[in-house]
């Protein structure tokens, strides 16, 4: 929970200047010129003491230019004239202290030392970004009357905003002859914690180890911290990043740290042709997961990553001695795949075994009730690397199987964090993407942060796939229609989405475009533009980028030759590959088998089973859905932050 650190504030003038007719006139000027706070108090937890320290910092200035509000002589109006008539006024805040700023409101409050007799609730304003666009009018009161909430003011830096206000139109004869007097109070938000780093996360490791608790947490070697035990123990290793929920598995000895997905990402084959080589050095060969990982998802990842990962350290694929998964691999020049060359990659059998070490593979903090992926060739074969099944347990896999996907990074030793490392309260890398400020377009956010539509915070939940041509796409989290099953077409051999039987009267297309996408319209209003969906038969060798690009050749999805396998669609389904395409829930007994978008064979189309494996289904099979929409480039953000637990609220 958050809370401000302090609250400075300067006085307004409100005067109301009474004219002949009557008509309620306002006149607001503001000071040129404001300083707040030469220090500022920092509670050292939040939620259960009030005790502050006192942290010697600089200053934030806020400067001001022009008139704030000059509404002498000006009569009510409509939020139309409003926006056009009312002069703007500048508005900068410089943060001229030592300390990032993670948060900042700026409210319109009254003056305790006047007695105001105006209800806020005539005065109109709307805030812009660029002096161009300006955000949906509001009555004063109706935001707590905060009129501007930022984040992540840097040491040095600027934020500038600019202001329209106006007389509310539906003012009438209650508000003739009132005075309102008011001031501008800033209010700053810290995080109660003290930055951590590794040094911090290796205390804690052994803290949760010693609280009595008889849990186990690590196995030590060759100087590396491996996080090992079972899920209730392992409840401090959680990292918010780039949209994503990580956790740490282990801390090299310069503090670099490995960090694995919470959850599958994806469902795709490892290699097609079969091989179990992730990486050849030796002729630069590319796995389909090694090009998903290091294209499709790398850029996915804020700045692609290239302030957080360490291009320092290697990965281990090289192929264990015998077919036991506590066998550590040797280190061999040809099988170690250096970050510059991947900087994303998969954990190895052994990586694994030790998250279990200390536990079973069963009660392991890193098993999610779902198959996925290893690093490491299957000994003695050439076809079949290591591999999860959805209890848990290592196993040989097919390399032409689908199986879901949990990237692996290595963050550098240097970098900070912040939160208690829990999954309410993960910690967030200091230098991650900086939050969104209110009236951020919904389009400037990335892939994994979550959404909620406006009017809708209490119910469903999105979350972000990608951004293309302005338009953000979100998936359901939950499935459509309450995990009711239906069939992708009424015919097996119709398989392209929309056309044939799949429009008839039990199937998904039915279903979503007659009654899940009108519904929504009808509540949320215009939020949602059709788009461009690519449904690519990826029959041939089950390649992942067959579903939306031309050929295999051409770079990552986002810059191939796109297939002539598409239709521009108003709701649809997440396509083979596509980032988030797996079922939902925690683990296998509350998820469903559910359709993706793709063909897969002449009369099959591309599924996710419950336990997070690809299949191909027969169209008339009865399974899951959940849909994609593409909201509009102009869609913004009202609150929140991206997180689950603090979504988007987007109108």
């Amino acid at each position: 929970m958050e809370e401000p650190m302090l609250v400075k504030k300067e006085k307004l003038t409100d005067r109301l200047m009474k004219k002949k007719n009557k008509v309620l006139i306002i006149a607001v000027f503001f000071i040129l010129t404001i300083v707040i706070g030469s220090s500022y108090a920092l509670l050292t937890n939040f939620d259960q003491t009030e005790e502050v320290i006192t942290i010697s910092t600089g200053n934030l200035t806020m400067t001001i230019n022009n008139v704030l509000v000059d509404l002498n002589n000006k009569l009510p109006e409509s939020d139309a004239n409003g926006l056009t008539n009312a002069s703007p006024v500048t508005v900068t805040i410089t943060n001229t202290g030592t300390m990032n700023i993670m948060k900042y409101e700026l409210k319109l409050l009254n003056d305790s030392t006047q007695t105001s007799t105006l209800p806020y609730n005539y005065i109109k304003f709307a805030i812009s970004e660029d002096g161009t666009n300006y955000s949906e009018p509001k009555n004063l009161g109706s935001v707590n009357n905060i009129i501007f909430t930022g984040y992540n003011l840097a040491v040095e830096s600027s934020k500038t905003i600019y202001l329209k206000a106006w007389i509310d139109e539906n003012a009438g004869n209650a508000a003739l002859n009132k005075t309102f007097y008011g001031s501008v109070t800033a209010v700053l938000y810290q995080k109660a914690e003290i930055p951590k780093t590794y040094e911090d996360i290796l205390e804690q490791i052994d803290a949760r180890a010693n609280d009595g608790s008889n849990c186990q947490t690590k196995v030590v070697e060759d100087g590396i911290t491996y996080i090992s035990g079972n899920k209730e123990c392992i409840n401090f290793n959680y990292v918010w990043w780039s949209g994503k929920m990580w956790r740490i598995t282990a801390i090299y000895p310069d503090g670099a740290m490995k960090l694995i997905t919470d959850n599958n990402l994806t469902s795709i084959s490892f290699a097609q042709p079969a091989t179990g080589v992730y990486y050849n050095k030796a002729n630069g060969n590319k796995t389909n997961i090694y090009e998903w990982l290091n294209e499709d998802f790398l850029d996915t990842l804020y700045n692609q990553g290239s302030d957080v990962i360490d291009t320092t350290k290697s990965w281990n694929a090289t192929m264990p001695s015998n077919a036991t998964i506590s066998t550590k691999p040797l280190e061999t020049d040809a099988t170690m795949i250096p970050t510059t060359i991947s900087p994303v990659g998969l954990l190895n059998s052994y990586e694994y075994y030790k998250s279990y070490q200390n536990a079973t593979a069963k009660s392991g903090y890193l098993n999610i009730g779902y198959y996925w992926w290893m690093l490491t060739p299957y000994y003695n074969t050439t076809n079949s690397v290591w591999g999860t099944d959805y209890e848990g347990n290592g196993i040989s896999v097919a390399t032409g199987y689908m199986r879901g996907v949990r990237p692996s990074i290595i963050i550098k030793s240097g970098i900070s964090m912040i939160g208690a490392g829990t999954n309410e309260n993960p910690y967030r890398l200091l230098n991650d993407f900086p939050n969104s400020n209110v009236n951020d377009l919904i389009n400037t956010r990335h892939s994994g942060e979550y959404v909620k539509l406006k009017n809708n915070e209490s119910e469903q939940l999105f979350r972000i796939v990608d951004t293309e041509n302005n338009k953000t796409k979100i998936v359901a989290m939950d499935y459509a229609d309450n995990g009711a099953l239906r069939k992708f077409a009424t015919n097996s051999s119709d398989i392209i989405w929309g056309s044939g039987t799949t429009t008839g009267t039990d199937t998904w297309y039915t279903y979503l475009n007659n009654t899940y996408y009108p519904n929504l319209v009808s509540t949320y209003g215009e939020l949602f533009d059709s788009a461009i969906y690519y449904f690519g038969d990826i029959t041939n060798n089950d390649q992942y980028k067959l579903s939306i690009c031309a050929n295999t050749t051409s770079g990552n999805t986002k810059i191939c030759d796109k297939t002539t396998q598409n239709g521009t669609l108003v709701i649809g389904l997440l396509r083979h590959g596509e980032m988030f395409s797996t079922v939902q829930g925690n683990g296998s007994s509350s998820s469903t088998t559910i359709y993706l978008i793709n063909p897969r064979k002449a009369d099959s189309i591309c599924g996710i089973y419950y336990t997070g494996q690809g299949y191909n289904n027969l169209s008339n099979e009865t399974l899951g859905a959940r849909p994609t929409v593409h909201l509009k480039s102009t869609v913004k953000i009202l609150s929140g932050s991206g997180t689950e637990l603090d979504p988007y609220i987007v109108s």
